[in-house]
């Protein structure tokens, strides 16, 4: 079987020829034996790395005003509120950097960046200039980078206190802002405690059995007997295919196809520039995103009728869970919440699970020694199963050499770039003060690919993971983040 990948995804940036010899081609042989069987279990996770702003054109829309004028006029105004902001300031000691050009500041490059081969090019760039503390612009805000596992943790572990999750608010819109992450304090804990009561750990025991014969289902339906596979879209169909039938319960092929499709548009749209205006991949996403969730609320009142019903349970699916979701307070939660949550989980479990999943099988195609090693640890799992057996849950504590593998791959090829926080106080950090309203970054390539963290960064090894945790400074490791969010 030759597995082809497909470099379609904005943050899948590994299939270049010129870095990857052989780029997009998998050995026939690999998938011919039962490793198939290995099921890995998505987690949804959320991916910040939407890093535009939204640009309030509806207004603007139905003026015959000039582009240029326009532009301009803004590039002014934000040239007058940057001078009036820096003067300000002017009495604290701001960390080094540049803020740019007014309104735009450095986010091109910052962009440009991300796009690349290269996606921590940015950033390691300034910091051989300006050190692990540097300023700059990006999306027209203020803002502070943070790099080192100092920085990591001051960010992830000061929640609240002093610093807030903070997307952008084109990324809201299309996600919606009553999902966890547009929450705080009380009702924060109340939409956690709810997705908590079936995406925890224990929770998520009680519904591997699922995933387990999902994934093997779709391997045995798309992968198996093909002789040539595309990897990267087929992973995406796994991913949401398994995901869809754990959220919703949704079986129907062609409605699976339906949500997916939108789900692309959205994620197109959450890499481009935020213009709601028609023609423009943004505008796409907004629609798309009305679309979904007329499907979503359509299916979150079939539920609840079932549920009235008796004809479905109050833990079949996380629909389920969310519908019939009280805590010791009385509270629950409203279908807008219960939609904006689905919203961000589909975002979350595909486009951060897509990329690992994809990457480790490039990873074991680059690798063959480990590739065997890996068969053989499965190959002793399946050894103890009786005909028809599925993989259980117990067995992933068997899977050693697996996880080595898998964490190795993601800390090569982190699913996220990092998340910003905003400064609720002035945070004073390092002889530096970062002033209340400015955005805080940390980014995983500040710590995954450096030498001083881990020898031979740029080589894979996943024997530096072997004895868990014991060889990793805290804070350097974060392939999908970390804090209380």
């Amino acid at each position: 079987m030759e597995l082809v990948y497909s470099p379609t995804t904005p943050n899948c940036n590994y299939f270049i020829p010129v870095i990857y010899h052989r780029s997009s081609c998998y050995p026939p042989q690999k998938l011919s034996s039962p490793l198939c069987k290995l099921s890995l279990c998505p987690v949804a996770l959320f991916s910040a790395q939407q890093l535009l702003s939204e640009t309030k054109m509806d207004a603007l829309k139905q003026l015959e005003v000039s582009p240029s004028i326009l532009f301009v006029t803004l590039a002014v105004m934000a040239g007058i509120i940057l001078f009036f902001r820096s003067k300000r300031h002017s009495s604290v000691k701001l960390p080094p950097g540049n803020l740019g050009f007014p309104l735009v500041g450095e986010t091109l490059q910052f962009v440009r960046s991300l796009g690349s081969s290269t996606p921590q090019q940015f950033i390691e760039e300034r910091m051989s200039k300006f050190g692990d503390v540097f300023k700059t612009s990006i999306i027209g805000h203020p803002t502070v980078v943070l790099c080192g596992p100092a920085g990591n943790r001051l960010v992830l572990s000061n929640e609240n206190k002093l610093v807030q999750m903070s997307w952008p608010s084109s990324m809201m819109k299309l996600i919606g802002e009553d999902c966890l992450g547009g929450k705080t304090g009380e009702q924060h804990r109340i939409v956690r405690a709810a997705l908590t009561r079936f995406l925890g750990p224990q929770a998520l025991q009680n519904h591997f059995a699922k995933m387990s014969s999902g994934i093997q289902r779709h391997i045995n339906e798309k992968w198996r007997g093909k002789d040539e596979v595309t990897v990267l879209p087929l992973v995406k169909d796994l991913v949401f295919s398994v995901a869809s039938r754990l959220f919703f319960g949704i079986t129907e092929e062609h409605l699976q196809e339906q949500l997916h499709n939108l789900l692309e548009v959205i994620l197109v749209g959450s890499f481009s520039v935020p213009l709601n205006i028609p023609g423009f991949s943004y505008y796409k996403a907004i629609q798309a995103r009305a679309t979904l969730a007329d499907i979503m609320t359509s299916l979150i009142e079939k539920r609840r009728n079932e549920l009235r019903a008796g004809t479905a349970s109050e833990n079949q699916d996380l629909l389920s869970v969310l519908l019939t979701f009280t805590d010791e307070r009385g509270n629950s939660l409203a279908d807008k919440e219960i939609l904006d949550n689905f919203s961000m989980l589909l975002h979350g479990s595909y486009d951060s699970t897509n990329s690992p999943l994809t990457m480790l099988i490039k990873v074991l195609a680059s690798h063959p020694e480990s590739y065997e090693k890996v068969a053989q640890e499965q190959f002793g799992i399946l050894s103890t199963k009786m005909e028809g057996d599925e993989i259980a849950w117990k067995d992933l504590k068997e899977m050693k050499y697996s996880w080595q593998v898998v964490q190795e791959t993601l800390r090569m090829f982190p699913p996220i770039f990092g998340t910003f926080r905003k400064a609720i106080t002035d945070i004073h950090y390092n002889g530096y003060t970062i002033p209340k309203g400015w955005k805080l970054l940390w980014t995983t390539y500040s710590t995954h690919t450096k030498e001083e963290y881990f020898k031979d960064a740029d080589q894979f090894k996943p024997s530096r993971f072997e004895e868990e945790g014991k060889h990793v400074t805290p804070y350097t490791y974060l392939p999908f983040g970390g804090g209380m969010r």
